[in-house]
C-alpha cells in the first residue's frame, strides 16, 4: 500500500494512500479542513443557518386548538 505526500489547502503536508488519491480522495489533511473547503465551495451551512433564522423569526400559529378533529 503506497503513500503519496500531499499538501492541504491550509498548507499542511500530509500522506494519503495512493488508492485514495486515485479515487479523488485525499485532498484534505483532516475532516475539519475538508468541511471548510466544502463550505467555501457550496455555502450549504450558511444557507442552513439562514433557514433556521427565518423559522425562528416566523410567527407561531397560536390557535391550532380550534382546528383539531377531535369531538368534544
Amino acid at each position: 500500500m503506497g503513500m503519496v505526500e500531499r499538501t492541504c489547502a491550509c498548507g499542511t503536508k500530509f500522506f494519503a494512500k495512493t488508492a485514495d488519491v486515485k479515487r479523488g480522495w485525499g485532498k484534505s489533511c483532516s475532516k475539519s479542513c475538508a468541511a471548510i473547503k466544502r463550505e467555501k465551495k457550496t455555502g450549504a451551512f450558511k444557507d442552513y443557518c439562514a433557514r433556521q433564522e427565518r423559522r425562528e423569526s416566523a410567527p407561531e400559529f397560536s390557535n391550532a386548538h380550534q382546528f383539531d378533529n377531535c369531538e368534544k
